[in-house]
């Protein structure tokens, strides 16, 4: 039976790759909207397991395919321009349909398969966010070894592979997920200023003809007038945050939290 590590970018399935690389390969899936830093990793994670395993040891990136459910690009930035519908945490379809879904179809094909989902010891009441394929065994490999947090921590310190990311990158993975908190976006706009940028544009074209207008978060200003405040102010995202480290609250089993 083949097996895959279900990989995000973050503490607990960079720990099973370093674990566990000598038997399984890695799934990501790639909604096309990923910061720098996550695609970085996953060639920083690839080469660092290949070296630790002596074998070759594969990250798969998987995205959604184009013309499948309603789905006409593999890239969530594109379909939000086109449906002219951004997610938000009452209609949350981005993790169902660039995230879940595209692993499912990637596993559907493989016959009988193990996915081995990054729940550490301190989470076996979580059953993580996937499908249920009958085809696929889901198994809890730190659960089952009783590893922690700080077990995965330590076992990255070891193979030089702690995740270290730009402040804006401490809630969801993706350039323009509605959970970052307004002062990362602002960080965004100073660090990152491009990818701010493409969140503008996107805010932009979903825009409708009612006339109020339609921000991606609620109680924040437009991304736009976020943005200008942001470069013009004496905010400082590198003082304030730091590089991100460690998350003290995990989002989801595929989302780099």
């Amino acid at each position: 039976m083949d097996k895959f590590i279900s990989f995000s970018g973050g503490v607990e399935s960079s720990a099973m790759c370093v674990l566990f690389g000598n038997k399984a390969d890695a799934i990501f899936s790639d909604t096309g909207w990923e910061h720098k830093p996550i695609y970085d990793r996953i060639s920083l994670v690839q080469r660092r397991v290949r070296e630790i395993h002596q074998n070759d040891f594969t990250i798969h990136c998987i995205q959604a395919k184009a013309s499948h459910k309603g789905i006409s690009t593999p890239r969530l930035q594109d379909y939000i321009r086109e449906s002219k519908y951004y997610p938000s945490q009452m209609g949350r379809y981005c993790t169902r349909m660039f995230k879940i879904e595209p692993i499912d179809d990637f596993l559907k094909e493989k016959g009988d398969v193990e996915i081995m989902i990054g729940l550490n010891a301190e989470e076996a009441d979580r059953t993580g966010n996937h499908g249920l394929l009958e085809n696929v065994t889901y198994s809890y490999p730190l659960i089952d070894s009783g590893l922690n947090r700080d077990a995965c921590i330590t076992v990255l310190k070891h193979a030089g592979l702690l995740p270290s990311f730009p402040p804006y990158m401490q809630r969801g993975g993706c350039v323009g997920c509605f959970y970052k908190s307004k002062k990362e976006f602002y960080a965004m706009a100073q660090l990152s200023p491009d990818e701010c940028d493409e969140i503008v544009n996107i805010e932009k074209d979903i825009q409708d003809v009612r006339g109020k207008f339609y921000s991606i978060r609620k109680n924040i200003p437009s991304m736009e007038e976020l943005g200008k405040l942001a470069r013009s102010s004496m905010f400082d995202a590198e003082d304030m945050y730091g590089d991100y480290d460690l998350p003290e609250t995990p989002c989801g089993v595929f989302c780099n939290r």
